[in-house]
């Protein structure tokens, strides 16, 4: 515990839940509003959601129409946190926690019908869950593997359209389900689709060896050989020791020449 504030700080706006520390907390601004003579400044509270990230990090998500934390993340310090915010431990456990805990039940429900089959089912409840926030990844991802598996492309594609505008869709916690999307789209032959997820994906994360080598597959899927050498390079470049990257090399030169 950092010595600018105490245990008995933290527990002001802080509790102990499932998903680690937790709380929701406010910060009044001051808003202009109209310009020239007719300008004026207005006060407002915005609240937010903070979630324990690391021993002295908190990720902080603004609350949406529904009460649902929701969209990109701002990282504070807890000093920062307990400095600048004023804890709102009421909002927390009768507005915010509940939401929270019924969209997780939601996308768990969605999972569990995605994967006995049961398609509908299974994007009603992700539907039930992007009503509270329209910008659950993992709801998004579910929906998405939902439409992809079935065969319903049009559908697919708006929920990727969604998913790629989204700043956390290629972040390290949806890893599985990222990857499992990716090779859906190859799958289904949603060629351009798949090259320019994993090209998003790669503006988010430049040093992941793997999404130039699954970029590089999809070029090959799509008949582009020269852009597919090109991410393959890139690949290799980051990790050269890269085993499915150096068979793939090996293939494409078989290609070359053929």
């Amino acid at each position: 515990m950092a010595e600018d504030y105490t245990i008995a700080d933290v527990s002001k706006y802080c509790m102990a839940t499932d998903l680690g520390l937790e709380c929701v907390c406010s910060k009044r601004t001051t808003v202009a509003i109209g310009t020239g003579t007719t300008a004026k400044k207005e006060d407002s509270t915005l609240f937010y959601y903070a979630k324990q990230i690391d021993d002295d990090l908190l990720a902080l998500q603004s609350l949406n129409a529904h009460w649902a934390p929701s969209g990109p993340a701002l990282e504070v310090t807890m000093l920062e946190l307990i400095t600048q915010y004023q804890p709102e431990v009421d909002m927390f456990l009768k507005q915010v926690k509940p939401v929270i805990q019924k969209i997780a039940k939601a996308v768990a429900k969605g999972d569990r019908h995605r994967k006995n089959g049961e398609p509908y089912s299974a994007a009603m409840e992700y539907n039930n869950a992007l009503g509270l926030d329209e910008k659950n990844v993992r709801a998004l991802f579910g929906l998405g593997l939902t439409y992809l598996q079935y065969n319903q492309h049009d559908k697919a594609a708006t929920v990727f359209e969604q998913l790629i505008a989204l700043d956390g869709f290629a972040s390290a916690e949806f890893k599985h389900l990222f990857n499992q999307f990716g090779i859906e789209l190859r799958k289904q032959d949603m060629l351009d689709q798949a090259c320019r997820y994993y090209s998003r994906a790669i503006e988010v994360c430049a040093t992941d060896e793997n999404l130039y080598f699954n970029l590089a597959r999809a070029f090959v899927q799509g008949g582009r050989i020269g852009e597919a050498e090109n991410a393959l390079e890139k690949c290799l470049g980051i990790n050269p020791g890269h085993e499915e990257g150096q068979k793939f090399k090996k293939y494409l030169c078989t290609l070359s020449f053929s």
